[in-house]
């Protein structure tokens, strides 16, 4: 449920410290770091103080008390995962005096702005006469933990592994190892990465041990009985989905991505660094980002703010550039317990039986009496999920469990480095899994992959569950300075699109890096040309959106080896054998593609695994890159079953097209392919949202000059005249100044 957002609709007046740009966005200028971030705070709340709320109250599980009962499952998913106010006290005095200062300062500005707003009678209707709480500390706190999560940890996907085996061992007995080694492979050196093998300063050596041979097959027999109907919620659980789904319908954040494209002075036009961000957090209305500036003595900087979070997260200074993806490294494991058989509030440790450390926290509910969840917490971190017929609990370990305000305290720095060495040690200091990227005035860009990730045991599979008897637990963390990285790469610039860090980098437990990857498309543009403008990089961004990149192998091989039996199908292959590979709205190949491409999964693996219950999760599970190497027959298991390539690929053909013909009608040409729109209507044309929540461009002068768009628009009213201002933006795929210098608004 979309809860609409109603607002007084009386004038804001802004303090002389607040200068507002053409499209709404603040500019603070203030003599000290403390008025600074008052008036951040003060800012973002006059824009965005009813998604303030919601987004503290989703981090910290209390979002049922303001929109009803729709809301409890995600109260508790936060509970579940989350921290006590004790707790966020002392994540809080973790923190550095500059730090605690920006976010005491941005909750005194928060308050003063409610403190007038209630006044003044400017609160949003949705409060419906009542004030909202204060601001404090630990609701920024709750929000940049959440966030640090949400883009900066992964993994966990073991009870997915442990499921995956036990539905495919019903189906497919003694080849149940070999299948599972097929769908979640380890490694795939092919898959396209952020820095070369030229370019690596480990010259490929990894600091992983190389997994066992068998180690999968060993690992089994490690395992619990499995209780699948105990066991399949456990995945929602583990990955939270109910907060993520109420999140996406009230403009918090709960989608990850991001791309991301860097440029050296001798591959620039003109000859200064450029670099290109575009965090991928969904469309929503209002947009889950916010853009500001803050100009005082000891910090300047200017770009994309989270609205609850002070700082500019992503941005420009004077000195430099930078931006973030998300790392999607493998930090957290599920590790499972024996439950005591007779009290399953305790576990087994090390031969004793100790208990699970439980907090209970009541939920009010609007409207609905008040329920409450329960925090249960294991040496291994906070249980996932109970399996009490097998006796077991599953709980997720994590190494940035109550130490996630150390990247929170790093973002601030970046506002003081002055070049690439000190961006090279502040990656050191985030510990969350993120691609960080820099472009500075001195002409250096680089990459740094950031994060910290276990050294497992040798003894164990990292693909399924551990065994938390203390013979398999972590052997430490890999030291910041082991991370990859690359500074001034010879072909002279980086892409990624959270793709595979570098060649030896494995995938553990989810195997999302394959042959095939979408930061392949941001590789042919930027390889392309023998320079890049700022120009051809919001070109890059627009390309990207439209095309992709697997269909160039995967459409090659199919006109190599079909013959068109009808009119029909051969229509449909003309239309594939001149594809540029686009998908344009409206186009015939693209939605051909689609359907040829799904029957050819089909085709290769649906008799011998099924659906795994449901259409959507088989096309996910069998990846691209899982269906080459079928086709190519590089894997363990014999999906092919004694069929060549080419009978699979006509026959998956002939079943695509007569499935077209039946829904769509004989003629090809009728055939058409509906690209996603951005959902803030308007402009008929604001189409491909397979792009930045926030887009920024951004030269590397002496004085560095950017652009950037963040549609809808700054303000969460409605009524505002910057509501909607930035969707014809990005309709066109256009931007507007990074302003950060009052002189430049007088202008």
């Amino acid at each position: 449920m979309i809860v609409p957002i109603v607002f007084a609709t009386a004038a804001l007046q802004a303090p002389p410290e607040i200068v507002r740009g053409s499209f709404g966005e603040p500019h603070i200028f203030a003599n000290s770091l403390e008025k600074a971030f008052f008036y951040a705070g003060y800012s973002v709340a006059q824009d965005r103080l009813w998604q303030m709320d919601l987004s503290r109250r989703s981090a910290r599980g209390r979002l049922a008390a303001l929109l009803g009962a729709q809301a409890v499952n995600s109260d508790k998913d936060a509970i579940r995962f989350g921290y006590t106010d004790q707790e966020y006290q002392r994540l809080f005095e973790k923190l550095s005096a500059e730090t605690k200062t920006i976010f005491q300062a941005y909750a005194n500005g928060v308050n003063a702005w409610i403190d007038e707003a209630a006044q003044q009678k400017k609160l949003p209707q949705n409060y419906e006469g009542t004030k909202p709480e204060k601001w404090t500390v630990n609701d920024s706190l709750a929000i940049g933990v959440n966030l640090t999560r949400l883009f900066g940890k992964g993994g966990a996907g073991e009870i997915r592994n442990l499921l995956l085996y036990t539905y495919l061992k019903d189906k497919l007995g003694a080849e149940t190892t070999k299948a599972v080694e097929d769908i979640a492979w380890m490694i795939d050196r092919s898959s396209p990465c952020t820095c070369d093998d030229a370019d690596d300063p480990f010259k490929g050596v990894s600091p992983f041990e190389e997994p066992r041979p068998n180690s999968l097959a060993e690992h089994i027999k490690l395992l619990p009985k499995v209780n699948l109907f105990e066991l399949l919620p456990g995945i929602r659980l583990e990955q939270q989905s109910a907060m993520k789904e109420i999140a996406a319908e009230n403009a918090i954040p709960y989608k990850t991505g991001s791309y991301a494209m860097v440029v050296s002075p001798r591959k620039s036009a003109i000859g200064v660094p450029l670099l290109l961000n575009g965090p991928q957090m969904g469309f929503q209305t209002p947009s889950i980002v916010h853009q500001m500036s803050i100009d005082c003595p000891t910090y300047t900087a200017v770009g994309m703010d989270l609205p609850g979070l002070p700082g500019v997260l992503i941005g420009h200074t004077p000195k430099l550039a930078w931006g973030f993806t998300s790392g999607v490294a493998d930090t957290d494991d599920i590790f499972f317990v024996k439950l005591n058989p007779s009290n399953a509030k305790q576990y087994e440790l090390n031969g004793k039986t100790v208990d699970f450390e439980t907090v209970d926290v009541p939920i009010q509910v609007k409207g609905s009496a008040p329920t409450s969840a329960a925090r249960e917490m294991s040496v291994y971190g906070p249980v996932v999920i109970k399996s009490v017929g097998t006796g077991v609990a599953y709980c997720r370990k994590s190494t940035i469990w109550m130490a996630e305000t150390e990247a929170l305290d790093a973002i601030p720095k970046i506002a003081r480095c002055a070049g690439i060495s000190d961006a090279q040690k502040l990656a050191h200091g985030f510990n969350a899994s993120l691609n960080f990227f820099v472009a500075t005035t001195q002409g250096d860009i680089g990459w740094f992959f950031c994060g910290r990730v276990p050294l497992r045991s040798p003894n164990a599979d990292p693909r399924l569950p551990i065994p938390g008897d203390g013979k398999h637990d972590w052997k430490g963390v890999l030291a910041p300075e082991k991370m990859p990285f690359v500074i001034n790469p010879k072909k002279g610039w980086i892409a990624n699109w959270n793709n595979k860090p570098v060649s030896w980098w494995p995938n553990f437990d989810t195997p999302v890096w394959g042959r095939f990857f979408r930061n392949e498309v941001i590789n042919w543009v930027m390889g392309a040309p023998p320079f890049i403008s700022s120009q051809g990089l919001e070109n890059n961004a627009r390309y990207i959106a439209t095309h992709e990149s697997e269909p160039a192998y995967f459409v090659a091989e199919l006109l190599k080896a079909v013959v068109p039996k009808n009119e029909t199908e051969k229509k449909a292959v003309a239309y594939l054998r001149n594809w540029d590979l686009n998908f344009m709205d409206g186009a015939s190949a693209p939605l051909i593609y689609r359907h040829w491409f799904a029957r050819l999964q089909e085709e290769i693996f649906l008799a011998k695994t099924g659906n795994f219950l449901s259409a959507a999760t088989f096309a996910q599970v069998i990846q691209p890159t899982l269906v080459y190497n079928a086709l190519e027959a590089k894997t363990r298991f014999d999906w092919l079953s004694g069929r060549t390539k080419t009978q699979i690929l006509q026959t998956s053909l002939d079943k695509a097209i007569d499935g077209m013909t039946k829904d769509f009608g004989p003629d090809p040409a009728k055939w058409r392919y509906r690209a996603s729109r951005l959902p803030f209507g308007g402009p008929s044309d604001a189409l491909y949202s397979n792009r930045g929540t926030y887009i920024q461009v951004v030269e590397l002068w002496p004085e560095p000059r950017g652009r950037f768009v963040a549609p809808p628009g700054i303000a969460e009213d409605p009524q505002s005249p910057h509501a909607f201002d930035q969707v014809a933006l990005a309709a066109n795929w256009a931007y507007y100044p990074m302003i950060w210098r009052k002189e430049d608004l007088q202008k």
